[in-house]
């Protein structure tokens, strides 16, 4: 069953259809990968996950067959009037977009060193894989050792090559998302790892080709991909973890011990572009006024220059503040305040001029 993606999955997967346009992507089969002699019959094989099908090259060599969450559904086709529909009406996508393959961090999803050695041990079908892959036989495990493991995002489309009378069959197949795969420099898958099967570009299967195999729930034919080469060789992939859709940046080749974790494409996050703020609002300035003729400019500048920058503190300058510096500002400390009285009298003076009759005499004997 397929599960439901997160929020920043949700929004990656669906940009990758519209990012399809902008990596050079091309339709398929247009590098000259495609075995015409692969369409006869017109039948479509469509294969599970860990389903071998017909006449594989070895054992299988896939390291899970567990389905991690499907890819984008993509919303329609990229472009009307561009050479973005592939062959029978499926959409293609550049190996280089960010997503569209998975992968566990630190994990292959394939053992490529058990697929050499399944390939070393019976010659012939080493010699008819080579053939297919389109290098020498002795080539063969660097040609391998320097495809990188991953898994597909979604249900893709492929030239799969089974191995019988001594020679590589090819046939059309749709590989379910899940499906373990080793991709080249381009992104293109180049070996299915439950069969050991080589892998090319599809071709045309007529116009209603007839389908082996059972469909898988939410197998959709208008929905299967084209993985189609990036425009130029690249160095690292950017896949979703199948775990928690993370992010994991993967360098090629077939050690992942490198593996990294990387930020989500800018385009997954939907960070909005922040609007220009308006400029700040200033008051309207004064209309200018007529200029001064060449008289009142002068009286002007005249006044500015000669203006006083500040107040004088004394009206008249020379002036003393103090009109008699030696003026004893005491006057005279021996002047008697009480004038020419005496406050104490007479200290003599009868204090008693008559007694009333009956009276004692002032003067006392």
């Amino acid at each position: 069953m397929r599960t439901p993606l997160g929020p920043s999955v949700g929004a990656c997967l669906l940009s990758v259809a519209l990012l399809a346009g902008a990596t050079g992507c091309g339709v398929a089969g247009a590098d000259g990968d495609g075995d015409p002699a692969a369409a006869t019959g017109g039948v479509l094989h469509l294969q599970p996950v860990a389903t071998q099908g017909p006449d594989p090259f070895t054992d299988s060599t896939a390291v899970s067959t567990a389905t991690p969450p499907p890819a984008a559904r993509t919303p329609g086709p990229v472009s009307a009037g561009a050479a973005s529909v592939a062959l029978d009406g499926l959409r293609p996508l550049s190996g280089g977009t960010p997503g569209l393959y998975g992968g566990i961090q630190h994990v292959g999803s394939c053992d490529v060193t058990r697929q050499i050695g399944h390939l070393a041990a019976h010659p012939a079908r080493k010699s008819a894989f080579a053939e297919v892959a389109g290098v020498s036989a002795t080539a063969l495990p660097a040609y391998l050792r320097g495809l990188t493991p991953v898994v597909l995002r979604s249900d893709t489309r492929v030239t799969n090559h089974g191995y019988r009378d001594g020679r590589a069959a090819g046939y059309q197949a749709v590989l379910q998302a899940g499906t373990a795969v080793l991709v080249d420099d381009r992104g293109v898958p180049r070996v299915r790892c439950a069969c050991g099967n080589p892998l090319k570009a599809p071709v045309a299967a007529g116009d209603e080709p007839a389908t082996r195999g059972t469909p898988w729930p939410g197998y959709r034919p208008s929905e299967v991909v084209v993985v189609t080469p990036a425009p130029r060789a690249v160095t690292d992939l950017t896949l979703v973890s199948t775990v928690d859709d993370t992010w994991i940046g993967r360098r090629l080749g077939h050690d992942t011990r490198h593996d990294r974790p990387v930020p989500p494409p800018a385009w997954v996050t939907g960070a909005p572009t922040p609007a220009p703020s308006a400029p700040p609002t200033t008051p309207p300035a004064d209309p200018p006024s007529a200029p001064p003729s060449q008289g009142e400019a002068s009286e002007e500048a005249s006044e500015e220059v000669f203006e006083e920058p500040y107040e004088v503190p004394y009206a008249d300058p020379h002036t003393d503040p103090y009109a008699d510096p030696y003026e004893d500002p005491y006057g005279d400390l021996y002047e008697n305040p009480y004038g020419d009285q005496d406050p104490y009298g007479d200290l003599y003076e009868e204090s008693y001029e008559d007694m009333p009759d009956g009276g004692a005499s002032a003067d006392v004997v």
